[in-house]
């Protein structure tokens, strides 16, 4: 009987050259709609790492693997998912294998070594590493741009939550998603949305990563999507707005929010915009923004202006927002 390797799998759950011209007159479809989000490193990311004994013999990956680390071959043959990985390592049955290892660390391939040891008691064999090849959680569209083709959602980065570094992935997709139950925020502690997501159908991919949003090319454009101006920068003043959101099911809400401090800015940030929940019924669902719903169109007279981007973690009825100005600059690079 072969042997079996073991090795621990850690999953997340809850990416410029030419220049593009912004023309105050575009419209947008806005978004609202709540997303699955699926994005995927190529190769194998190394997340943690443990040390072992087997045999009076201690094992420490960390001396030539560490956090961060991207995988991307094993004994010259090239790794793409888990799935590669496991295949690789587990045709070496020797009790102990010493195997050649291309890793990505800051952006630079490396060669170095991994050892698999066979552990009798478990019947598998241990390597110190923990890993993943890819990144799943939800999040909220803010808009489909018809001049560029492509949507832009979330308004900030895709962190990898266990490294707690924005994620350098290299595609993915993004998915229907149906609100199931929301978890109210706190002031010790973020809300969330809990939804169910249908992997079946690709809304879009995923071709950028970046700290104003995620962006990529659609594949479906919502039947009753509502086309809408844009406002910029300039337009933008304190006062009431609207936020559109999911909180249940797929139907997206509109709900009344007030902002009450605006950053001027003349470079991308995340938090230009600062406002808060007025709207009852959201505050009686949620206690305010929590997580889920980074992304959520921000509508000011008659204009999209902002995506929500983060909550004020020691009062969730706050919230800031990016100012659309700035995704759109990414989606149309």
């Amino acid at each position: 009987m072969s042997k079996k390797l073991f090795f621990m799998i850690t999953c997340c759950a809850l990416f410029f050259s030419q220049q593009f011209h912004i023309l105050a007159s575009d419209k947008l479809y806005v978004g609202g709609d709540s997303i699955g989000i699926e994005a995927r490193y190529d190769g194998v990311l190394v997340t943690g790492t443990y040390t072992f004994e087997l045999n009076g013999v201690m094992y420490d990956p960390s001396k030539t693997i560490h956090i961060n680390d991207k995988i991307l071959a094993i004994d010259h043959q090239k790794i793409h998912t888990l799935q590669d990985m496991y295949d690789v390592l587990n045709s070496y049955q020797s009790n102990v294998n010493t195997l050649s290892i291309t890793i990505e660390r800051d952006g630079k391939q490396l060669d170095t070594t991994i050892q698999t040891v066979y552990d009798e008691k478990q019947h598998a064999f241990k390597s110190g590493l923990y890993v993943k090849d890819r990144i799943v959680g939800i999040g909220t569209i803010t808009y489909y741009d018809p001049v560029s083709k492509t949507y832009g959602a979330l308004g900030h980065e895709i962190t990898d939550q266990d490294t707690q570094e924005m994620a350098n992935i290299s595609n993915g997709n993004i998915y229907p998603a149906s609100i199931t139950s929301i978890q109210k925020a706190k002031t010790t502690s973020a809300g969330e949305k809990h939804a169910s997501i249908d992997y079946t159908i690709s809304l879009g991919r995923i071709q950028k990563n970046t700290p104003i949003g995620i962006y990529g090319a659609y594949d479906i454009l919502p039947k009753n999507a509502q086309q809408i101006s844009w406002g910029s920068i300039e337009e933008v003043h304190l006062g009431k707005a609207t936020m559109y959101t999911v909180v249940e099911g797929q139907t997206i809400q509109q709900y009344e929010i007030e902002i009450t401090s605006l950053q001027p800015q003349s470079s991308m940030d995340i938090k230009g915009i600062t406002f808060k929940v007025t709207d009852i019924s959201l505050l009686e669902v949620s206690n305010g923004i929590v997580q889920g719903m980074s992304g959520s169109p921000i509508i000011q007279d008659g204009k999209l202006i902002g995506a929500v981007t983060h909550v004020v973690t020691s009062n969730p009825s706050m919230g800031y927002g990016v100012y659309i100005q700035w995704m759109l600059e990414q989606s149309r690079q």
